[in-house]
């Protein structure tokens, strides 16, 4: 039956492997890119009448791919951007979420809009950035964004939530949770400043501000590159999805009594619990350079990043599991990693 079909816009079996910066050998039963509201209907009307599921893609930026994924695989590209509304100080637009999340960055600077520059260089789509709330050297994107709209994929009702209504919090929002395969956003409209307010606080863009002074919004965003291009491999070259685990929160108690063990441990406070580098946790057990089936391995400058040198998702994810086996038998710390199990509920 899949190789019968004949739609504008659905493929059948249609390869992934590009479409993922693990660059993992995945198979979707049916494709479909959707750059505007008419052209989701049309999709959601094809996978409604044949009782498929519909799985969102954005950039593929963090996603681990299974073998296959039956149902109907959606990215939507639509790239448009409205102005809703600027004075002296601000200026609020629309973007649609399929523009590229570093491309989105990089115009808003040549705008004058400013906000964002510690988040270059960030893989992804500007529609996958609520999912996950991206952040980076002490800024989330949830801090300039005022609401996300979408499409509710079991009705076709258009949505808009207000950033209240998104339950943003460190790597969360509600897409990851309650709409967790409910929802397809299509556009996010942020509010940025007019007025440059650069944020060095975190190292080492602190250690560049006192060696070269403050830097101008643009500058702070080539800082950002410069630094995540030393810290993390180029998807293009070595296929990775970035730090492939997030930084465990914990209590004040658990720190206390880890840093008894561990005195040269660094940490962040995070409200009243503190926030530990995983990619501490795990250089500290060796595991950089480690490889795992022949074909994945953690980077030898980076242990946060799993790169996939032609291994199935299953093999990405048991070296994901040994990894964290182990962090959890020797500090007692449980990781909990980024990337998520594409095709899965």
């Amino acid at each position: 039956m899949s190789n019968l079909i004949s739609h504008p816009l659905v493929q059948a079996e249609t390869s992934l492997k590009a479409l993922n910066t693990l660059a993992i050998d995945s198979t979707a039963e049916f494709f479909a890119e959707a750059s505007n509201l008419a052209d989701v209907e049309a999709v959601r009307e094809f996978a409604q009448t044949r009782q498929l599921p519909i799985w969102v893609l954005g950039g593929g930026s963090n996603v681990v791919m299974p073998d296959r994924v039956s149902g109907v695989v959606l990215r939507f590209v639509g790239t448009d951007y409205n102005i809703l509304e600027q004075d002296p100080t601000s200026v609020t637009v629309e973007v649609g979420a399929g523009y590229g999340w570093h491309e989105f960055v990089l115009f808003s600077l040549a705008q004058g809009w400013f906000g964002l520059e510690n988040l270059a260089l960030i893989p992804g789509t500007v529609g996958a950035a609520p999912v996950q709330n991206i952040g980076a050297y002490g800024v989330e994107v949830e801090q300039f964004i005022e609401s996300v709209l979408g499409v509710y994929l079991a009705t076709g009702e258009s949505f808009s939530l207000a950033h209240s209504q998104c339950d943003f919090a460190y790597r969360e929002s509600c897409f990851k949770q309650g709409l967790d395969g409910q929802a397809l956003i299509t556009s996010v409209t942020f509010k940025l400043l007019k007025q440059p307010k650069v944020n060095v606080a975190y190292a080492p863009l602190n250690q560049m501000a006192a060696q070269s002074g403050v830097p101008s919004p643009l500058e702070l965003a080539h800082w950002v590159m410069q630094v995540r291009s030393e810290k993390l491999p180029d998807p293009a070259e070595l296929p990775n999805a970035g730090s492939f685990f997030k930084n465990p929160v914990i209590s004040q108690a658990q720190f206390e009594a880890l840093l008894n063990r561990f005195p040269d441990m660094p940490s962040y406070p995070h409200g009243e619990q503190v926030k530990v580098p995983a990619g501490w946790l795990i250089d500290r057990l060796g595991f950089k350079g480690r490889c795992f089936a022949q074909a994945v391995y953690v980077h030898k400058q980076q242990a946060l990043v799993l790169v996939n040198q032609g291994g199935s998702g299953a093999q990405v994810m048991q070296a994901a599991a040994e990894i964290k086996a182990a962090v959890y038998a020797h500090y007692g710390v449980e990781l909990e990693q980024e990337p998520r199990v594409f095709g899965r509920r």
